[in-house]
């Protein structure tokens, strides 16, 4: 027999403003390799819904969803009407939960809330009718987080104004470039960058330009997400750092 804590109702899996979803996003849903068939990709902070589904529904059996990777790999366990935690990976406490609603009409997606970027990877759905386990599904999850640069100013003790470009959050790692007031590059200073223990990339990079520049634009750009977030400062005729 279960513990109060070893079994929990599937539909208080976590707050209700968990339950409002940011961008997921439906890459393809062809065979991919490894038996993927399809790749969601969420924002670091959001929530996401891995899709599964199940054709009849009248007798919901055991509803299985793990990771590829973890010990133990267990995302959620549905057994009996309700989610066992006995098996399931600290990493997803209080994050991941079904819709009993849902549930009842065959739909056993995956709901995850406050996704880290270390939820990405390979998941499988399984299915377990009178011991026959069925792998109804497998997918990769893909954790992209961007953020707005910060632009400043830094003291020069030389000619010029230097500026200084730097990312918060971003992963992958995104590239760097300064734009003046005409859109054309500016040639700058190497990047320096950091990660994070949560897998978050920080990079910062530095600009000297004429003092009599007028605008100057800090271009953060991912090209395998192809995201892309601009800031643009605005230097006085007549600057004193």
């Amino acid at each position: 027999m279960l513990t109060a804590r070893a079994k929990r109702s599937v539909f208080g899996g976590f707050p209700t403003h968990g339950c409002l979803f940011l961008i997921v996003t439906l890459l393809s849903g062809e065979t991919l390799g490894n038996g993927v068939s399809e790749k969601i990709r969420a924002s670091a902070g959001g929530t996401v819904v891995l899709p599964c589904h199940i054709s009849h529904s009248s007798d919901i059996p055991t509803v299985e969803w793990s990771k590829e990777g973890l010990n133990p790999n267990i995302a959620f366990l549905y057994r009996q009407g309700c989610e066992t935690f006995e098996m399931k990976n600290p990493v997803f406490e209080f994050r991941t939960n079904l819709i009993m609603n849902e549930v009842i009409k065959g739909d056993i997606s995956l709901h995850m809330s406050n996704v880290q970027l270390s939820d990405a990877g390979i998941y499988q759905c399984r299915v377990i009718w009178e011991r026959n386990p069925e792998v109804l599904k497998t997918l990769e999850l893909i954790v992209v987080a961007v953020s707005v640069p910060n632009l400043s100013f830094i003291p020069n003790a030389g000619s010029g104004v230097t500026l200084q470009c730097e990312t918060n959050c971003w992963s992958p790692a995104p590239q760097i470039t300064f734009l003046d007031n005409q859109g054309n590059n500016i040639s700058a200073e190497d990047a320096r960058r950091d990660q994070d223990s949560t897998g978050c990339f920080r990079v910062t990079k530095r600009v000297t330009v004429p003092a009599a520049t007028e605008r100057v634009t800090c271009r953060v750009h991912q090209p395998q997400i192809n995201e892309t977030r601009d800031t643009e400062i605005y230097i006085p005729g007549t600057l004193e750092l």
